[in-house]
């Protein structure tokens, strides 16, 4: 029997201030692939991604996470679906790192690996600073410690390598390879290609629409 893959979008249309942005998008991530997400500035990655997350912009078409439509599946359980990391999140800016992280532990076991990753990527030192008060580079860390700890079956990432350095390019890499190989499914919007090496797979959009590479 064919397993279903962790997210499945069909005939999906993604609209942003009642204009279509994204139209008939067909996607798919299966367990243990790494994705990427790519596409001019303002295209519309960051609205795709959290459409992807059954939060908003998805105005038609089907969302399933497994065997289930997002319709069917509540918000609590959601957080054990998808995981979603944006860049632009005023919501949280007041928010402590610690406050963020704290909210992020939903999982009752969190893998040694992660616990490892979250120590390399998110200093202690940031716990009592606001996410507002951060850098680029600092906020980044914080929201892919938080993602990371939230477990989920798909993370999804807004461009998880903004303000990183070499070295947290590369503990990102050994943990989302990692991450993967355990079952797990990883979307990385993107316009740099540090990370393209460990992805499968290359969703692109262009002029409104959405295709697909398969890149090994």
């Amino acid at each position: 029997m064919t397993k279903s893959p962790l997210l499945h979008l069909v005939d999906g249309v993604i609209t942003r201030s009642q204009v279509p942005l994204i139209k008939q998008v067909n996607m798919s991530l299966e367990a243990g692939e790494i994705a990427i997400l790519t596409g001019p500035n303002g295209s519309g990655k960051s609205t795709l991604l959290t459409a992807l997350a059954g939060e908003k912009f998805l105005t038609e078409g089907s969302l399933m996470f497994g065997d289930t439509s997002r319709d069917q599946i509540s918000l609590r359980d959601m957080a054990t679906k998808r995981s979603l990391m944006l860049q632009q999140d005023e919501a949280v800016d007041q928010l402590r790192a610690s406050d963020v992280l704290e909210l992020a532990s939903i999982s009752a076991a969190v893998p040694g690996y992660t616990t490892e990753f979250v120590s390399k990527i998110s200093s202690s030192e940031l716990g009592e600073k606001t996410l507002g008060s951060l850098s680029i580079g600092q906020r980044t860390r914080v929201f892919l410690a938080a993602a990371a700890l939230q477990n989920s079956e798909v993370m999804l990432l807004d461009e998880p390598t903004a303000g990183l350095d070499a070295d947290g390019i590369a503990v990102l890499a050994e943990f989302l390879v990692t991450h993967s190989a355990q079952g797990h499914g990883v979307i990385i919007a993107t316009h740099e290609h540090s990370l393209n090496a460990l992805a499968c797979k290359e969703f692109v959009i262009s002029d409104g629409s959405l295709s697909v590479k398969l890149l090994r």
